[in-house]
């Protein structure tokens, strides 16, 4: 299905308000972000400069690159193994601009596209995010991005701690990892 230009604007219309959003959340909670500290799970700080997550972990993700200025979406799934649940509150990339979390969702027949501010990951459980439900939002690529490459992208939990996932950026013929 085919974008119709009155999503596009809600698109921007919401990317405009996440990056405000975001920029409040990072200042308020001392984010660096696009400092890399490793990244890995289990290390002493996620990549996000956050105390890493000890029980949330992220698994098979990957980007659909789509041309400029359309956004990217980004797929994966999301582990709590945990014993209480986890709210993941935010994400962000220092290889893409504007990140965002977003749901489709079907209404009447339509397809609809709109960003969500935190998702509950019940303990024990996965969250997968694939096309047609949850998925990350990606705009405003950096220069030189091309498929093949593999980018970092940065979550954030409610708790205050984070945890990272590595990405392969893929056509946008590309429907799995």
């Amino acid at each position: 299905m085919k974008p119709s230009f009155s999503r596009t604007l809600g698109v921007a219309a919401a990317s405009a308000l996440l990056l405000a959003g975001s920029a409040a959340w990072a200042h308020s909670h001392g984010d660096a972000h696009g400092a890399s500290h490793g990244g890995a799970h289990g290390a002493m700080e996620s990549a996000a400069g956050l105390p890493a997550s000890a029980t949330v972990s992220a698994r098979d993700c990957w980007i659909r690159q789509l041309p400029a200025p359309t956004p990217s979406g980004g797929f994966l799934v999301v582990h709590n193994g945990g014993d209480q649940p986890a709210v993941l509150k935010g994400v962000s990339s220092p290889d893409y601009g504007m990140v965002m979390l977003h749901q489709t969702t079907e209404e009447n027949g339509l397809s609809k596209m709109s960003m969500v501010h935190e998702v509950s990951i019940p303990a024990g459980q996965d969250l997968d995010l694939r096309p047609g439900s949850y998925h990350i939002m990606l705009e405003q690529p950096r220069d030189g991005l091309k498929i093949g490459d593999h980018v970092r992208v940065d979550f954030a939990l409610g708790n205050g701690e984070g945890f990272a996932a590595t990405c392969e950026v893929k056509p946008a013929k590309a429907m799995s990892h």
